[in-house]
């Protein structure tokens, strides 16, 4: 019966809990991956990673918020079992009482979306389906630090679908994160080509 626990991973919410215990007012990147750091994997980590991107900060603050994204994505797609964070990157803080604000939010509709969650289709979600979701997740990132608009949410959103795959071995998550992926393609190129007619727009009035 352990073993079966384990195949399936532990609760993505309850991992998260021990964010919400911090009596700090400020946390970094660093701690908010070692509070979370277990044997469910990758995933977990993913999902914490993709909080303070949720944040309502500056544009510019928000992608360095994505960096970590980017650093630890990569390292996924290659199978690397304990993932690495450099010092510059593991060292940025994200303010506690926002981060709890945003957890509040967050784990109530977590934790009714993992209750239909459960190991299926687990060739996507481990082993070589786990590294292409690495690579997915690089390109999220890649996104994610780069300047443009309103881009934030919907790879966001399909993170946390990879995250929630990943930690609880449920390829049908993983299909649904591909889905969002994929909209969010679509809406990152809306809007490149939005701005783009735009820009021509005004150099004609101009």
């Amino acid at each position: 019966m352990a073993q079966s626990k384990s195949a399936a991973g532990h609760s993505l919410a309850a991992s998260l809990q021990p964010l919400l215990r911090s009596r700090k007012a400020e946390l970094s990147v660093g701690e908010l991956m070692a509070r979370i750091e277990g044997q469910d994997g990758p995933g977990p980590i993913l999902f914490a990673l993709t909080l303070p991107v949720l944040l309502p900060l500056p544009p510019g603050v928000s992608m360095l918020f994505a960096l970590p994204l980017l650093m630890i994505a990569p390292q996924i797609a290659i199978g690397r079992r304990h993932l690495w964070m450099p010092s510059a990157l593991s060292g940025r803080k994200v303010k506690r009482a926002e981060l709890g604000k945003l957890l509040h939010r967050v784990l109530p509709p977590l934790k009714r979306v993992e209750a239909v969650v459960r190991p299926r289709l687990g060739f996507l979600a481990g082993g070589l389906g786990a590294r292409m979701v690495g690579v997915a997740a690089t390109l999220i990132a890649i996104v994610l630090v780069l300047p443009i608009p309103f881009a934030n949410f919907a790879p966001a959103v399909a993170l946390g679908l990879f995250s929630l795959g990943l930690s609880r071995r449920d390829g049908l998550f993983v299909l649904a994160g591909y889905a969002v992926m994929a909209l969010a393609v679509l809406i990152v190129v809306l809007g490149v080509e939005g701005a783009s007619l735009g820009i021509a727009r005004l150099r004609t009035l101009i």
